[in-house]
């Protein structure tokens, strides 16, 4: 694998369905490589079986009723759920090469959420004082990174096909959960989540203007394991 970074070209890891925990390590791993100069800055698309998470700005209040504990996890926001029917992101990218600024990056994830939701005719924007990405006034993406030396991680979750009454059990990002929406709810009809994945790219490449290319996981696996060996949060 090439360390040189004179070309604007990157890499997209599409996983399909994949444990939480699994990926987390990926990105650790991924993270690794990409302060050490051995990884290009990647997008990471996924579906996740279900499960909970918990940012650093998390209220125990938000998720008191849950039968299991949370994983508690490094990015920004509170408590959230992953789960079928949910396209996630995440980004493992070297800020420091497009100008440490993190309310542009952020805005950038975003956009791209933005651009594909207009591809299916769902009018959103950004949120105002509960950040993501809202449509009519519900919440059908929410956005969370983490940052550490100017190398970022996490990223955003679309509601797509999601089963909306998963987000009953907490108060995702503080807010009543009746608040969620998905694409299929405005819709009514399904979203294919490899396909709404590959356009999201797509976008990404504009606004980031780097190319992100498929990678192989396979190809990675071994280099990405032995950097994420041993990680503790």
């Amino acid at each position: 694998m090439s360390s040189s970074d004179d070309k604007a070209y990157g890499w997209h890891l599409g996983l399909g369905k994949v444990e939480y925990q699994q990926v987390l390590g990926w990105q650790h791993g991924l993270l690794k490589m990409r302060e050490q100069g051995f990884a290009r800055d990647t997008i990471i698309t996924v579906e996740h079986p279900p499960v909970i998470t918990v940012g650093r700005d998390g209220h125990e209040e938000n998720y008191a009723d849950l039968k299991t504990p949370p994983i508690k996890i490094e990015r920004g926001g509170d408590v959230t759920w992953h789960g079928p029917g949910q396209l996630v992101a995440y980004f493992i990218f070297n800020l420091t090469r497009r100008g440490r600024d993190l309310h542009q990056f952020m805005d950038n994830i975003q956009d791209g959420i933005i651009a594909v939701l207009g591809e299916y005719d769902i009018a959103a924007d950004k949120g105002g004082e509960h950040k993501g990405v809202w449509t009519g006034g519900k919440k059908i993406a929410s956005v969370g990174v983490a940052v550490k030396k100017w190398m970022s991680f996490h990223g955003a979750a679309i509601n797509l096909n999601t089963d909306l009454s998963e987000f009953d059990q907490i108060q995702p990002c503080g807010l009543d959960a009746t608040v969620m929406t998905s694409a299929r709810k405005i819709l009514s009809k399904k979203v294919n989540l490899l396909t709404f994945g590959r356009q999201l790219v797509d976008h990404y490449s504009r606004i980031f203007e780097t190319t992100f290319a498929p990678v192989d996981l396979e190809s990675l696996a071994e280099d990405v394991e032995s950097q994420a060996g041993g990680y503790e949060i």
